[in-house]
């Protein structure tokens, strides 16, 4: 027999507002978002966030690494708090869909359970994470609460060192405050969180929800090749140390290496930086910035080695020296079994379609299963695109993932029998 607390939906005409307005601070002529961490269209996102909160009469938390919250607390419950959400922050000229849906709808799964009073055992918590994307730092937000940020990747960020620090100093806050953010772990019951898959597996396989069972490990390198700079033009092909010959080689290496010998790994070189960068002088110094990521830590660090003698072997080639540097890695995680089996109850209550996979891609969730039981799930991205313009997801898709949110969130917060 279905009871009221399983005929509960999420408000879709709401949900749809909030979704706007989420999506309108660093909004593009393309249709996108350009509001990297920090930066003032972000800042202008969590200020519209944080009105939000207040309008509908819940209570703002922000704590020293900048994540930003709406809390319904209830009086004296001695319960830990169920934490869901996501990020307001994007790449780059990135697409509307990937970190402010699942803001919203764990805003919208918040306002539910209050108006259907589905919350009476415990606080409830929707975070805002500071700059998942990695403009400074990688999940900066989460890994300072789940307490895994180090005084290294604070003062060596993705970004120039000064800017990172007017970056703080312009959203009020300190290095030294995010390195004092991180929450015990008995203060927290689970987290969950909502978010567009960024790849076509669900879309395929015309599947509704992607339950996540883990995610991978992410590795970032710096790669330097070091030659000498001399006189394009009077400087004889055979005769140079061309920086930028033993950097190309080493890309196309990249990828054969992977394909050939590494299938389910992937690596990625991003950015390439060349010095002294004039069409009339031969490049002494090459920067290669490249990504590796791997559900098997084994096989990863196989991979960075087998790469590590490949810029050997190609900067001898040319005459090149090299310096291989690791720069980050996020380990890979699982997400928490029993909340695996209760998006699946979710998703078998509202007559939805699911399966398990793997994310391929890095997220608040990899941080939080640190510090508590932690579960993702995908609803399908169209066309498979992301950090794009045309990153979309189908409105009917986005709330049957609302809705497996919201289900989940109250078998979580349901009494105990």
């Amino acid at each position: 027999m279905t009871t009221s607390r399983e005929t509960i939906r999420i408000n879709e005409k709401r949900f749809l507002e909030d979704f706007s307005r989420l999506t309108r601070d660093g909004a593009t002529p393309e249709g996108g978002l350009n509001r990297p961490a920090l930066s003032e269209a972000h800042l202008a996102a969590r200020a519209t966030f944080r009105n939000m909160i207040q309008e509908r009469g819940f209570s703002v938390r922000e704590d020293t690494a900048g994540n930003l919250s709406a809390c319904h607390t209830l009086p004296e419950t001695g319960k830990p708090v169920l934490l869901l959400g996501s990020h307001l922050d994007s790449v780059a000229n990135g697409g509307r869909f990937d970190g402010a849906l699942g803001v919203a709808a764990a805003f919208e799964v918040l306002q539910v359970m209050r108006d259907n009073g589905a919350d009476s055992e415990m606080p409830v918590e929707v975070i805002d994470f500071t700059d998942e994307e990695g403009t400074w730092v990688s999940l900066l937000g989460s890994r300072a609460m789940s307490g895994q940020l180090t005084q290294k990747d604070l003062t060596n960020p993705r970004g120039d060192p000064e800017a990172f620090q007017q970056a703080l100093e312009r959203a009020g806050l300190s290095i030294s405050g995010l390195l004092d953010a991180a929450r015990p772990a008995d203060s927290l019951q689970a987290y969950l969180e909502l978010h567009i898959e960024q790849g076509t597996r669900l879309e395929r396989s015309e599947t509704d929800i992607g339950v996540v069972t883990g995610m991978v490990g992410i590795h970032m390198f710096l790669i330097t090749f070091l030659g000498q700079s001399n006189h394009a033009g009077t400087t004889p092909m055979n005769k140079r140390r061309d920086a930028a010959l033993g950097a190309a080689e080493f890309c196309l290496m990249v990828q054969k290496t992977v394909m050939d010998n590494y299938p389910d790994c992937v690596a990625t070189v991003g950015r390439m930086d060349f010095s002294p960068g004039a069409f009339n002088i031969v490049a002494n110094r090459v920067t290669v910035f490249m990504e590796l990521r791997s559900e098997d830590p084994t096989r990863a660090g196989a991979l960075e080695q087998a790469l590590r003698e490949t810029s050997l072997n190609t900067s001898a080639k040319f005459g090149l020296k090299v310096d291989f540097q690791h720069l980050e890695s996020v380990a890979e995680r699982k997400m928490a079994p029993t909340i695996v089996e209760h998006f699946e109850s979710s998703v078998d209550l509202l007559g939805l379609s699911s399966r398990r996979l793997p994310s391929l891609a890095g997220h608040d969730a990899q941080s939080m299963a640190t510090l508590c039981p932690a579960g993702l799930i995908f609803v399908p991205s169209a066309g498979g695109f992301s950090h794009s313009f045309r990153e979309y997801t189908p409105w009917e898709a986005c709330v049957e993932g609302a809705n497996v949110l919201l289900h989940t969130a109250m078998q979580l917060l349901k009494p105990s029998e």
